[in-house]
């Protein structure tokens, strides 16, 4: 139940950095949509670690967490065509 919590929390956050990035698409050299890059990739880097981690947990047969807010493949994509993401970094569609 606390693995869920902190996987919805990563959710949550994702999204609203992710909406606060479209509020403002012609503002992307400021330092500002930068922090908000740099802050949505170590998220979205938690959230992929706590996600398998949860489904390492032998009481999680299935897949542990349905993301509710955060679209991972456009996040994913956004970070890595921004170059926060390395290719090889970059998840499937959870």
């Amino acid at each position: 139940m606390e693995m869920e919590k902190i996987l919805s929390f990563l959710d949550k956050s994702m999204s609203d950095l992710a909406l606060e990035l479209l509020k403002h698409p012609e503002d992307n050299d400021s330092p500002r949509y930068q922090k908000i890059l740099a802050t949505l990739a170590a998220l979205y880097q938690a959230f992929n670690s706590a996600y398998d981690l949860a489904a390492m947990d032998c009481n999680n047969k299935n897949i542990p967490y349905l993301i509710a807010y955060a679209n991972m493949q456009e996040i994913g994509a956004l970070l890595a065509n921004a170059g926060y993401l390395e290719e090889s970094k970059k998840t499937a569609s959870r």
